[in-house]
């Protein structure tokens, strides 16, 4: 697997996501501006509409299979770095 979703806000605060419309379990990980992890709300349950915030404010939120988060071993404090693809 190598796609996710990357979500890019313009600012950072608390943000608050939901499982409402998906399908699949993902593990949801917030960024700070300096992409770093915040945290990560591993094997978040399908079609669940309960709020799952980040713990501090976030400028970006990845999405990405459940599980991967632990298979890449990610913790709090990483840095992450992307490129995009057209």
């Amino acid at each position: 697997m190598n796609q996710a979703m990357l979500f890019i806000f313009s600012d950072e605060k608390i943000r608050s996501f939901y499982m409402k419309n998906t399908l699949i379990p993902l593990d949801i990980i917030y960024l700070n501006a300096l992409k770093q992890v915040i945290n990560i709300k591993k094997n978040a349950t399908p079609l669940d509409e309960q709020s799952i915030p980040s713990i501090a404010p976030a400028q970006y939120v990845l999405e990405i299979n459940a599980g991967l988060s632990d298979q890449w071993k990610l913790k709090v404090g990483d840095q992450i770095n992307y490129t995009t693809s057209l």
